[in-house]
Formats: structure tokens, C-alpha cells, sequence
């Protein structure tokens, strides 16, 4: 009786969530984080980047299959400018053929980017691909969260966001969901400070996930910069609910010579089945040098279902 207490006060809290639509959720305020974007440089003209080379690729992918990515984008100001992180990144997702992208490390409309939802740009950048940017915090008078990119022809179905608990951590952390007609897409940043923090926030995420989603009949996919290791506490609690379809044998994190492997892409046991057809850490490309654009590794699993 005291774990199904306990059960339902971590599904009230996942219930904070601000959607898009959905039975019983509350709209976002958008008025936090507004539409809009601007060029990230001075007379930058508003179409979609084109790939240097866009028949080349050190990650082919096969015939058929759904490539997923995750990126930690470092707020695409790491090692480079703004508008050059950006176009250096969204050239490297055209080159590899990604099909949904979860982002984290975002800025929306704060003053260390003024005016800027990073998230839309990069979407105007990849060529109008539908977005969701989902707040974790307030931060330096806007927002700061992640981000979900699809293409353009994806019939999405609902966007919303995922409060996640601050508990022992440093700060506030989210979770931002897109929900196609195909499949159900979220991606998150666990806090970077605190196990039980992490560990608390995998909660939230896996009462989310059995209330919402049990037996879907899709796939369900969850994704990000877990702030942990392999062999964690805190994958152990994610793989209560999920299946880790990511590679483990090599490193994200730094990008610069790296050495830990602490970015993951998952898929909830309990929906639509999955099968993995081929996963890497991104370390190469033609149209970028990865280890300018961020200080982390973009990672890919291709799937087919």
C-alpha cells in the first residue's frame, strides 16, 4: 500500500507538466518562451542550410530504418560562436539523414542569447522542421531546457513538457516530449550534481511513462544526457522501464578526447517493440568538426519498426 502511495504522489508530480493539447493537461504559457527567431548573425538570410557534401556520410544508414539522435549542443556555444555551432550542427544532422533529434543544453529568449529560441533556429536551419523546446528552468530573464527537432512531414500529434523534481540537486530539470503518429519522442538532462537527485527524476520519468504510455502501441522513446554511467544507479533505475538501445562501448563525453559514456537513447518496454540495427558515438563528419560544435558527441541507434 506504501509503494502505491508512494506511486501515485510521483505520478501527481510528473502531472505538473505543461502540454499541448492532452486529456486533463494544462496548456503552456508560450508566452514565456515565444515563437519567434531571428538571424543568429548580422544580415544572416532566413533559409535552411544546405550540407557541403550531402551524398557523404561516415555513418551510412540502411535502407529503411529510423535513425535516432541525441546531442547535448552545449547552447551551441561551447568552443564557436552561436550561429556557427548552429550551422555546423544542423549540416551534420542533414548529412547523417536524422529522423527525430533530442537536444539538450537550450537557450530560449535569455539574455546570453538575446532574442533567440535555439531550438526554432535550429529547426529553421535544418529546413522548417517542426520543434518543441521544453523549459527546465528560468534562466538569466528567459529559459534554458531541451529540445525535440522532426522533419518537416511528420504528422505530430501533441507536444508538452515533463517538470522534473530539483530535490538535492543544482537545478531545475525537464523533459520535452513530441508525440507523432508513429512514435513518442522525449528527451531530457538529468541534474549533473546530486545520485539521489538523478534518481528522483528517473521516477518521475517512469510513472510518467507507465500512466501514459503502457501498452502503446508505438514506440516510446526516451532519451539524453543522463549525467551517469553505464553501470549506475541511475541506468539501473531506467532500465527498470526501458530498454537501453544505445551503444555503451564508447565515450561522449568530452568531445575532446573523450572518456565517459554518459549520454543514452532508451525505448519503454511496454510499448510497440523495436529492432536496433545499428548504434555509434558520431565522432567524424564531413560538414563539421564535432569537437568544435559542443563539448559533448552527438549519438545515433537506427531502428527499424
Amino acid at each position: 500500500m506504501k509503494k502505491l502511495i508512494s506511486y501515485f504522489a510521483i505520478l501527481a508530480a510528473a502531472a505538473t507538466l505543461f502540454a499541448c493539447g492532452g486529456q486533463g493537461v494544462a496548456p503552456v504559457d508560450t508566452s514565456k518562451d515565444p515563437d519567434i527567431w531571428k538571424p543568429v548573425g548580422p544580415g544572416e538570410e532566413e533559409k535552411p542550410v544546405e550540407p557541403v557534401k550531402p551524398g557523404e556520410t561516415y555513418y551510412p544508414k540502411a535502407s529503411g530504418s529510423f535513425r535516432i539522435v541525441s546531442y547535448n549542443v552545449g547552447a551551441f556555444n561551447k568552443y564557436m560562436s552561436t550561429k556557427e555551432s548552429t550551422e555546423m550542427i544542423a549540416k551534420m544532422l542533414l548529412e547523417v539523414k536524422a529522423d527525430a533529434v533530442g537536444l539538450n543544453e537550450c537557450d530560449s529568449v535569455n539574455t546570453r542569447h538575446p532574442g533567440e529560441n535555439q531550438v526554432l533556429n535550429l529547426a529553421k536551419r535544418l529546413g522548417d522542421w517542426q520543434w518543441w523546446f521544453g523549459r527546465a528552468m528560468a534562466y538569466r530573464g528567459g529559459a534554458y531546457g531541451n529540445g525535440v527537432v522532426v522533419p518537416k512531414d511528420v504528422k505530430v500529434l501533441g507536444k508538452y513538457t515533463i517538470t522534473l523534481a530539483k530535490g538535492a540537486g543544482a537545478e531545475q530539470r525537464s523533459v520535452a516530449v513530441v508525440e507523432t503518429d508513429k512514435y513518442v519522442f522525449g528527451a531530457a538532462h538529468l541534474d549533473h550534481t546530486s545520485a539521489a537527485a538523478r534518481l528522483a527524476q528517473v521516477e518521475i520519468v517512469n510513472a510518467w511513462v507507465e500512466s501514459r504510455y503502457r501498452d502503446s502501441k508505438k514506440p516510446v522513446f526516451f532519451l539524453g544526457d543522463m549525467n551517469d554511467y553505464p553501470d549506475s544507479e541511475t541506468i539501473a533505475g531506467i532500465k527498470m522501464n526501458w530498454d537501453l538501445l544505445s551503444v555503451t562501448s564508447e565515450n561522449s563525453f568530452p568531445s575532446r578526447g573523450a572518456k565517459n559514456c554518459i549520454d543514452f537513447i532508451f525505448h519503454y518496454k511496454n510499448s510497440a517493440p523495436v529492432k536496433v540495427v545499428g548504434s555509434h558515438v558520431m565522432t567524424e563528419f564531413y560538414n563539421g568538426d564535432v569537437t568544435m560544435a559542443s563539448d559533448h558527441l552527438p549519438i545515433y541507434v537506427d531502428l527499424q519498426f
